[in-house]
């Protein structure tokens, strides 16, 4: 196949039905090379996020009123979610490499245009189309590596793989401070968010598709799946033989952005207004916080390749709770007078690092419970229905907060998190160390 072609014709790959993908060899330099740009993939996407850096700044300068940042965060995860519905499916169509890269472009593109704005209409306009690439990222990027990869690496992998979203954040703050010593504004920082599109053209130049992808696709078109269907499209993830698994996946995914936005949301915030910590320190925690789980991605991945992934969720989520009870001690009385100084709130911080890890593992099984020829589009899906009920589970946490604590809000949100176990342990099959066509058959 040659890998300078930018959409494959599975036709024109002749790859037998009857032949197994492998998946328990040893990791080929195609699969790094894989990992390697679909980990920039995930990198540059949060790093062309700029809007979260810049958008205080915007504010003073057009005057928005400070209740439109919630409007443009609710455009923006319906933007997510609408894309969830079409770009992964043209992934599963005409390729992986397409789809990553239509990902980047959006979120590249349509970040950094945001340092051209003169209207909040703008910034609705610019963050839906944005959010494409974010939410689609995630899903086209996980099915291309979780095929490509050796069974018994898959979770470790895909744990590595999303160590791309804080090593992005990293980068764009770091960016930010930069361009910000050198007296540039909050536009050409945005313009910054264009570096994305560099990853294109090697991705499409550089890789090749995954052959579990291209053997579906063509049974797919010779009506070796379904006889009656030999398109793909979103009624394929509610036929019987894949309900289940995309109302696991989705469920999965609706409880685990209830713990993922909750704790981006309130972490920092709870420093702020349980812990009294200033702006320094306020980042010092974060910087911990998303520093850990730098490493917990793939470790808690690594473990449950090992363990299993019903117990590996079980072990992380678990451990979210309890460095969550842990804050929240933390932060009342004569403890959180003392906190700045309490080793207790660091351990915290470092075991919620670790347990973070979790969405490692969610992220491995979402994607490792559909078929080839709806990977893509089930795990993107599955994804932007989290998206689109945080939306709504969002002003439940605030409701808490504003009557209770911002460490309360965190507190209840690891809970719900953690309602993942039961999904996974009572509805769900262990796929750890199993061949993909295994799984599904």
């Amino acid at each position: 196949m040659n890998a300078q072609t930018n959409v494959v014709n599975p036709t024109d790959v002749a790859i037998p039905t009857d032949v197994a993908i492998p998946t328990d060899q040893r990791i080929s330099n195609e699969v790094w090379r894989v990992f390697v740009f679909v980990f920039l993939g995930w990198a540059l996407v949060n790093f062309s996020n700029v809007y979260t850096l810049a958008s205080p700044f915007m504010i003073e300068e057009l005057h928005f009123e400070i209740g439109m940042i919630g409007i443009i965060a609710s455009v923006y995860s319906a933007g997510g979610f609408i894309s969830s519905l079409w770009l992964p499916l043209l992934a599963d169509k005409k390729g992986r490499r397409l789809g990553m890269s239509l990902s980047i472009l959006a979120a590249a593109l349509f970040n950094g245009g945001l340092g051209l704005i003169n209207s909040i209409f703008q910034v609705f306009g610019l963050r839906f189309i944005a959010a494409h690439g974010q939410t689609c990222q995630w899903g086209i990027g996980a099915s291309y590596l979780s095929e490509m990869v050796p069974a018994k690496n898959r979770g470790a992998f895909l744990g590595a793989m999303q160590s791309g979203t804080p090593v992005g954040t990293f980068l764009c703050s770091g960016v930010f401070a930069l361009v910000s010593s050198w007296g540039w504004g909050w536009r050409e920082f945005c313009y910054v968010g264009l570096f994305g599109l560099i990853l294109i053209p090697f991705i499409m130049g550089m890789l090749k598709e995954s052959p579990q992808w291209i053997r579906y696709r063509e049974d797919v078109q010779n009506g070796l799946i379904d006889p009656t269907q030999k398109k793909i499209s979103l009624s394929e993830l509610f036929k019987v033989k894949y309900r289940k698994n995309t109302l696991i996946a989705m469920s999965l995914h609706i409880v685990g952005a209830f713990w993922a936005w909750g704790n981006m949301t309130w972490f920092l915030v709870a420093m702020r207004t349980d812990f009294h910590f200033d702006a320094v320190t306020c980042g010092k925690m974060n910087m911990l916080l998303w520093g850990t789980a730098i490493i917990g991605y793939p470790i808690m991945g690594k473990i449950s390749d090992i363990i299993g992934r019903k117990k590996g969720m079980l072990l992380a989520s678990s451990l979210t709770v309890i460095s969550c009870i842990l804050l929240y001690i933390a932060s009342k009385g004569n403890a959180a007078a003392a906190s700045q100084g309490s080793m207790l709130l660091y351990i915290a911080t470092i075991m919620l690092g670790f347990g973070m890890g979790q969405h490692s593992i969610l992220i491995a099984y979402s994607s490792e419970i559909f078929p080839s020829h709806i990977r893509a589009v089930g795990t993107s899906v599955s994804i932007g229905a989290g998206r689109a009920s945080a939306v709504f589970t969002m002003l439940l946490l605030g409701y808490i907060a504003q009557n209770s604590s911002a460490t309360t809000a965190e507190l209840v949100a690891a809970f719900g998190g953690w309602l993942m176990v039961p999904i996974v342990w009572i509805f769900g099959k262990e796929t750890a160390r199993k061949n993909l066509d295994d799984i599904i058959n």
